[in-house]
């Protein structure tokens, strides 16, 4: 059985959110400006799949550690989530050499073409990921439709977290820029809040998977007596 433990919703939030701040504040770290580690973070399309890394292992030990998952389940999630991060790059690139190409032959304004081109191009990644990563929950807990319920989430999550970031950042009047503090905590901020979206659905998807476990071990019982 992939799953072979439950922990209380809480811890398994908590720690999912920490995973999530925790690994943006790695990759915002090795990426601001002045101090990256890897120089160039558009010179190489190896660097934002090194940047996934870190988040994507400590999702690794929060699955492993806090839900059970199987060593095999938990390195599906890493890798389908560095599959996705490679995708998106590539997406991504062709999303904004096409889109600009299309516009003319439409009947919208390029105003409104530049603002479906940008905003269409910040939703590829959450939308891949999602796509990747809920194929590995559908089969770690038997279910297809975690994938199309884990893509939504995901799309929802990052609206969210986006809006209340900008939000946060406008009312504390925080500009981002090249300091630390304008730089990585807009970032582990967004991914914090990204988190926490998405880990209440992951905590609603353990709990719905107990619950039918535990009633099919019911039924079970009822029907061996």
């Amino acid at each position: 059985m992939a799953v072979a433990k439950r922990r209380p919703g809480f811890a398994l939030w908590i720690a999912w959110v920490g995973a999530g701040a925790l690994g943006a504040a790695v990759a915002a770290s090795a990426t601001q400006p002045g101090q990256e580690v890897f120089g160039d973070t558009g010179a190489s399309y190896w660097v934002p799949i090194l940047l996934a890394t870190p988040l994507a292992l400590l999702q690794f030990l929060v699955l492993r550690g806090l839900i059970g998952v199987s060593v095999v389940a938990a390195g599906m999630w890493i890798g389908l989530t560095l599959v996705a991060s490679a995708a998106s790059i590539f997406a991504i690139s062709g999303w904004y050499f096409v889109v600009p190409q299309l516009v003319p032959r439409t009947f919208i304004s390029i105003e409104t073409g530049m603002d479906i081109m940008f905003t269409g191009g910040e939703y590829i990644n959450p939308l891949l990921l999602g796509l990747a990563q809920g194929v590995a929950l559908a089969w770690v807990f038997g279910r297809a439709g975690i994938a199309a319920w884990w893509v939504v989430i995901n799309l929802v999550a990052y609206a969210v977290s986006l809006q209340l970031t900008i939000f946060a950042l406008t009312a504390l009047a925080i500009e981002p820029g090249t300091t630390a503090g304008n730089y990585v905590l807009p970032r582990v901020s967004l991914a914090a809040l990204y988190a926490a979206v998405t880990g209440l659905a992951l905590v609603a998807i353990v709990r719905m998977q107990y619950v039918s476990i535990k009633a099919h071990v019911s039924a079970a019982s009822k029907g061996a007596v």
